[in-house]
């Protein structure tokens, strides 16, 4: 691992914060940010040394090799900058989505659809077998999007279960964490307020004035729970993903473009708006094709500097 120097790692902080950023969002994966900023494959290495050799070292105390084995340094900084992203970011997704829901749905729709047409781009290995997955992937999409949307679920195995899940968008470019907890229902719980509960709970040593319910409690609880979800995800799933990846990776991408397809029906603006606590009127058709045209605009941006960085 490269030998790092006080500003390599604030420049790593920032690329964790880029990356917290492309987490939060839908249809925007970590994962591309990792390759397009060059710490994707140390991330990759980083992700598999979760696992039980780590925790035996842990267990018998060897707390130096622990960190060294795990590249320690590397994976903290990085940590730090997309909970540190979080916290800005879910403000910000707070007062949009209370405002004007279907505008920001608009926009979370653009994002996904660009993802999807991308990854059908750039995959080339189209053939009975992938196409046969395309379609499954496809069909599962679609079926998810004709079942009642999915409720908030605060059961605590549930977040644990999110928290683990939404990891996936970390480890492979191309699909986002976050899309997939709007299929699960527990976007805005997790991502928005529970982020904000969080936030709000570190800071009220500081400001003991601010105000912190016992709403604000609960919410701040299920974020720890569905943070330690996606610790627990870092360490199985990435070492399940990548040998997926070695043995079947043409057949799990053509799945996912098929899934991310099918599944768009699920964030069509008017139908998550509908969801929303909040009730407006008269939505002005062209903002919310505005919005889903940014959408597209800034994940084709994205693409751009990847392929860029790439030649």
């Amino acid at each position: 691992m490269p030998n790092r120097s006080i500003a390599d790692y604030g420049l790593l902080l920032i690329k964790g914060v880029s990356m917290g950023i492309a987490n939060k969002i839908p249809g925007v994966s970590g994962g591309i940010v990792a390759i397009v900023t060059g710490f994707y494959s140390e991330l990759l290495f980083s992700f598999k040394r979760l696992n039980f050799k780590a925790i035996s070292l842990i267990l018998t105390g060897q707390f130096n090799r622990f960190w060294q084995y795990v590249n320690g340094a590397f994976l903290l900084t990085l940590l730090l900058g997309v909970i540190l992203s979080y916290f800005t970011v879910s403000l910000v997704l707070d007062l949009a989505l209370r405002a004007y829901p279907e505008y920001v749905w608009s926009l979370f729709f653009g994002l996904v659809l660009a993802s999807g047409i991308l990854l059908f781009r750039d995959f080339k290995a189209w053939k009975k077998q992938t196409i046969l997955f395309a379609c499954l992937g496809l069909a599962a999409g679609i079926g998810l999007s004709t079942l009642p949307p999915f409720d908030q679920n605060i059961h605590i195995i549930y977040v644990f279960f999110c928290g683990v899940i939404s990891i996936v968008g970390m480890i492979l470019p191309g699909l986002s964490g976050s899309f997939l907890l709007i299929l699960l229902g527990n976007y805005s719980l997790l991502l928005v307020d529970a982020v904000n509960s969080f936030g709000r709970w570190i800071i009220l040593p500081f400001y003991p004035s601010i105000n912190f319910s016992y709403q604000d409690q609960q919410l701040a609880i299920l974020f720890g729970i569905f943070l330690l979800g996606s610790i627990v995800g870092l360490s199985t799933l990435s070492n399940l993903i990548h040998r997926i990846q070695e043995r079947s990776n043409d057949e799990l991408q053509a799945t996912i473009i098929g899934f991310i397809f099918g599944s768009l029906f699920i964030l069509w603006p008017t139908r998550q708006a509908s969801n929303s606590d909040i009730v407006m009127v008269g939505y002005p058709l062209f903002w919310t094709i505005f919005w889903g045209v940014v959408g597209l605009i800034l994940v084709f941006i994205l693409d751009f500097y990847e392929r860029k960085k790439q030649s």
